[in-house]
């Protein structure tokens, strides 16, 4: 995947962050035809997704997390993309609340609505 080099475990530069939203993905179980094609749509709305976490979230830490990597989240539980179904997604997590997860490819504007209802902020990015 040719997103930013960031670690799931990095701790963001700007301060605390109130929550994670953190795309995830399995590159060994995405080694197919059809899965190099649905990593490449990932990468192109990864970019988009990127900008409207930058700018409509700030308090929202994005993170990756690639196969054999582990991840706490608020909730107390674990995120291991070898276990996830499905192979490619989005979980969003926040201190007080339960995971969300965005199963598949997400669309700017479908993770824009989904964040702007799960962080109970609006997003300039969600048509609704």
């Amino acid at each position: 995947m040719n997103a930013p080099s960031v670690s799931a475990q990095k701790r963001s530069q700007a301060g605390h962050a109130n929550g994670f939203a953190v795309a995830f993905l399995d590159e060994g179980r995405l080694a197919t035809p059809a899965g190099r094609s649905a990593i490449e749509d990932f990468e192109y709305f990864f970019k988009l997704i990127q900008e409207i976490v930058k700018r409509d979230f700030p308090n929202v830490e994005l993170k990756v997390l690639r196969r054999g990597e582990l991840l706490r989240l608020h909730d107390g539980t674990s995120l291991n993309v070898q276990n996830m179904y499905p192979e490619i997604g989005y979980v969003l997590s926040a201190p007080g609340k339960k995971r969300r997860l965005l199963a598949g490819l997400q669309s700017d504007a479908d993770f824009a609505c989904a964040a702007a209802a799960f962080f109970q902020r609006t997003s300039s990015s969600c048509p609704k």
